[in-house]
């Protein structure tokens, strides 16, 4: 006869392994591969528009057929100088460079799915907030003990080291670091569990509504565009 604890046991292995499936079969994860813009206009006070390469992925819990909630990061990486005249860090050319800065893009966000044509295509729609998790370091080929000039202008008497202090004071100051997005997208399965698809984003300034900072109007915003693979 099978003890009384041991059959409980039993029982509540037995119900536990087939939840553990049911839950395993809701999770979903994919690899993104994406081309990011950060719109800027800043005259000659920096680089030209930032357009730049990044890699991330995902995973995502499905509630239901309509919905998920999702958890995305992204990882890019460019060169920032801090701009005295403007108060603020630019995007910088090699020459003008204070910093090298990789930033980490965090996305918590729920996704709304629909397949109009059964499962032949899957659309996706989200939104949701966003932290962007900047890394300052020094710049490449650069002391900290140089000095430091601005694109047209020669020496504003601060070294390289003062600037990237006020680069990464600033993009940690003010809640700058939060960027609430939208997105959207569409998968088309290609093998069992495996889709393929693209994703289109738009992340929004939120800190520029309590820094009081006066910018120029497209200063913050961000664009992205890339494509995935879900499995």
């Amino acid at each position: 006869m099978i003890p009384r604890r041991v059959l409980i046991c039993i029982i509540a292995l037995c119900t536990a392994f087939p939840a553990s499936l049911v839950a395993q079969s809701r999770i979903r994860s994919y690899a993104r591969g994406s081309i990011f813009i950060f719109p800027e206009d800043n005259g000659n006070a920096s680089a030209p528009m930032p357009i730049l390469p990044s890699i991330g992925g995902g995973i995502s819990y499905s509630i239901n057929d309509l919905l998920a909630l999702e958890a995305s990061l992204d990882v890019y990486g460019t060169t920032y100088d801090y701009d005295y005249r403007l108060g603020r860090p630019v995007p910088a050319n090699d020459e003008f460079r204070s910093a090298f800065v990789t930033g980490i893009l965090l996305g918590l966000q729920p996704v709304f799915r629909w397949r109009p044509m059964g499962d032949k295509f899957t659309i996706r729609a989200y939104g949701g907030p966003a932290f962007d998790l900047r890394i300052i370091f020094r710049a490449y080929g650069i002391e900290d003990n140089e000095q430091h000039t601005n694109n047209g202008n020669p020496n504003t008497m601060h070294t390289v080291g003062e600037a990237r202090k006020e680069i990464s004071s600033y993009f940690w100051g003010g809640g700058r670091f939060f960027f609430p997005f939208i997105g959207g997208g569409m998968d088309f399965p290609v093998m069992d569990d495996i889709q393929l698809g693209f994703d289109l984003r738009a992340w929004f300034p939120a800190w520029r509504l309590w820094t009081g900072e006066t910018l120029p109007v497209i200063e913050g915003f961000r664009f992205g565009a890339g494509f995935r693979i879900s499995f």
